[in-house]
């Protein structure tokens, strides 16, 4: 097995392991709020505040993974997630627990970065290595969407939560199995704004379209059609399970038979499909638009990494690249929660997702029209 392999398989199971704990809390505290001496409105609060806390935070992650290196890195991540993890055990109110989703908040920016840098560090094997982290970052969350409902039917939020506190303690064994990272092959320099190149922008826009916002306006739109609130939840919920399902296999695809042609080309394929699915969405038809959107978000999001590390020029250049890829994803997750429920509250979801698909199409199209003669000059050059 190639050293970035099993580097990235152990970065993976790292993140998978501790975030167990985090996707716990998305079912627990929307019902259970009350036995965290907390309201509704906290629950969103709590939820959205380790994003905004990335955001806010980033060039500070970056500087501490640059500091300590990815296996030290690692250990750190795990205690913050394991603490984070541990003060939900106790009724102690808003103001303690948000402190907890703040340590998660930094320990997931250490861990997702870990699997990256890991993932893309070998130019060969990258495409290969964001399969396993892809297959391997699903399955935890997955777990928590099978068991955690049953579980929390019979026993306290406090004993399903401790569970997957003892899965977050497991994580600190791949931690500990990582190689550490040489000081040369740190990224030192810090850079306190992101880069604002074409792949970052697609990102923000189609994580905002088909993940954050999707999610949050999923049942309410089914219900809005005309079905009932249980049908609501179960379809957004099923649609939810085949999101994580579709990463897995896509990601073992990928480990099995990586494709040899560039990735640009599977990108473009994605957008179009992500643009076809927009237009979907726009025309309420929910299912189908969704299931469009999950397929060309996967393949998008699996390979925008291998594009940008492949675009890199140097080791630094790829690192700066791939934290601003997840920099851009998590405005877009801290916009769409802040955007749905405006939204959903004037009525205008259809409105703006019609005005994003047009917007959508011209863009594929000048884009596609852009490369078109760019390849045709290209090749009128290389006759001459």
């Amino acid at each position: 097995m190639h050293s970035t392999t099993r580097q990235t398989i152990l970065a993976s199971s790292t993140l998978t392991l501790a975030l167990v704990s985090d996707a716990v809390l998305y079912l627990l505290l929307p019902v259970f709020f009350d036995d965290f001496l907390i309201s509704i409105v906290w629950v969103g609060v709590l939820l959205a505040a380790n994003r905004f806390l990335r955001i806010v935070l980033n060039p500070l992650i970056v500087r501490c993974y640059a500091y300590l290196g990815n296996r030290r890195a690692a250990l750190l991540a795990v205690l913050l997630a394991c603490l984070g993890c541990a003060m939900f055990l106790y009724p102690l109110g808003p103001w303690p627990l948000l402190i907890a989703r703040l340590l998660w908040g930094f320990a997931y920016g250490l861990l997702r970065l870990g699997c990256l840098y890991a993932a893309t560090s070998n130019a060969q094997q990258s495409l290969k290595n964001m399969g396993w982290y892809s297959s391997i970052q699903e399955i935890g969350p997955l777990l928590v969407l099978a068991v955690a409902p049953w579980l929390s039917h019979y026993y306290s939020p406090q004993l399903v939560i401790l569970l997957s506190l003892v899965l977050c303690l497991l994580a600190f064994i791949p931690a500990l199995l990582m190689a550490s990272e040489g000081k040369a092959l740190r990224a030192e320099a810090i850079f306190w704004l992101p880069q604002l190149k074409l792949q970052h922008i697609q990102t923000f826009v189609f994580c905002l379209l088909l993940e954050s916002l999707w999610l949050i306006i999923l049942a309410p739109m089914f219900i809005s059609s005309g079905w009932s609130q249980t049908q609501a939840v179960g379809m957004a919920a099923l649609l939810v399970v085949f999101k994580r399902s579709f990463n897995l296999l896509l990601g073992l695809i990928l480990i099995k038979y990586s494709p040899p042609h560039s990735a640009q080309r599977g990108v473009f394929y994605a957008v179009l499909l992500m643009v076809i699915a927009v237009w979907f969405l726009a025309g309420s038809s929910l299912i189908i638009g969704s299931v469009l959107g999950i397929i060309g978000h996967g393949v998008f999001m699996i390979l925008m990494p291998k594009l940008l590390s492949d675009k890199s020029t140097d080791s630094l250049a790829r690192k700066r690249s791939l934290n601003d890829f997840t920099l851009w994803r998590d405005f877009a997750a801290a916009l769409g929660a802040l955007l749905a429920g405006m939204l959903l509250a004037a009525q205008w979801v259809t409105a703006f997702y019609i005005v994003s698909a047009l917007l959508l199409s011209v863009f594929v199209v000048i884009n596609f029209l852009l490369e078109f003669t760019a390849r045709r000059a290209s090749r009128r050059a290389g006759h001459l």
